[in-house]
């Protein structure tokens, strides 16, 4: 058997991501903070509740488009905010709908990320069930959604795209403790687990601003930054990095392997790096199996 791993752009083995909701005028000043750093956010808007002039609490469409510029994503936080997991599954396809269709009308392109609003599906009524609600959204053209749950220190990517637990927010008192494990564990030298890792952190920019506690971002973006073996990267750069990688195909020995994607895409085989082309195969060295 043959341990083959993803590798991030680069051929790197950690990423460090940020997610933070509703839309509101503490962003502008966030996003300030984590440009001076080099670090990537996603915000994920209720675009039924953009106003229509500024200076108010959420930011309007053009504040949103200046903000993110070509860095950072916009993604999809319902339209009005309802939470799937209580929502009648056309109340919930509706204001995912209307809230995608309204982003891609405010950026000219397309929305394909998520974060569950509300209490998203951590609590389910009315017969709903992740299951469901991940077919749906697929259905809907969504690629990923994060969800409320996490706190952990596994940094590991998600089994489903739909139910995409951060690492934790950013009042967690662990924050430094566990961005210090992940930037200074090394790399298991077990070939079987040798697994990319993801730093998630998530909250609301407003939130720095209530609790007087703006240095928390800063001390976190001064330590996280500016690393050679982390990729800093939108919500839907990993998703969609990742996704291209498990298009990739391999012979039965994982000898050879080809490139179907538009993307250049870098992965690991038995500990050894590899890096392809769009469109191009290659030879995979096989040192641990007889020919």
């Amino acid at each position: 058997m043959r341990y083959r791993f993803v590798r991030f752009p680069g051929g790197k083995s950690k990423a460090i991501t940020l997610s933070y909701d509703d839309g509101v005028r503490d962003d502008l000043h966030f996003t300030e903070i984590i440009d001076r750093y080099g670090l990537k956010a996603t915000f994920n808007v209720n675009t039924d509740l953009i106003p229509t002039q500024s200076g108010e609490l959420r930011l309007t469409a053009e504040e949103l488009l200046q903000m993110v510029g070509d860095k950072h994503e916009l993604a999809t936080h319902g339209a009005l905010h309802i939470a799937p997991g209580k929502a009648t599954p056309v109340d919930m396809i509706r204001d995912t709908l209307d809230c995608r269709r309204s982003l891609e009308r405010i950026t000219g392109k397309i929305i394909r990320g998520m974060a569950y609003p509300d209490s998203g599906i951590t609590l389910m009524m009315g017969g709903n069930n992740l299951e469901d609600i991940s077919r749906r959204l697929s259905e809907l053209g969504i690629a990923y959604s994060r969800t409320l749950a996490g706190d952990n220190d596994s940094f590991m990517l998600p089994n489903n795209w739909y139910a995409w637990m951060p690492t934790c927010h950013h009042n967690n008192p662990n924050l430094m403790p566990w961005l210090e494990k992940f930037l200074t564990e090394p790399m298991n030298h077990y070939l079987a687990v040798r697994f990319p890792k993801v730093f998630y952190v998530w909250g609301h920019t407003y939130e720095f601003s209530n609790n007087d506690n703006w240095e928390v971002l800063e001390n976190f973006c001064k330590r996280a930054s500016g690393h050679e073996d982390v990729w800093y990267a939108t919500n839907i750069e990993i998703c969609e990095y990742v996704k291209a990688y498990e298009q990739l195909l391999f012979n039965v020995d994982n000898t050879i392997a080809y490139n179907p994607t538009n993307t250049t895409i870098w992965f690991e085989v038995d500990g050894d790096d590899y890096k392809i082309e769009p469109g191009q195969t290659i030879s995979i060295a096989n040192k641990h199996c007889p020919q």
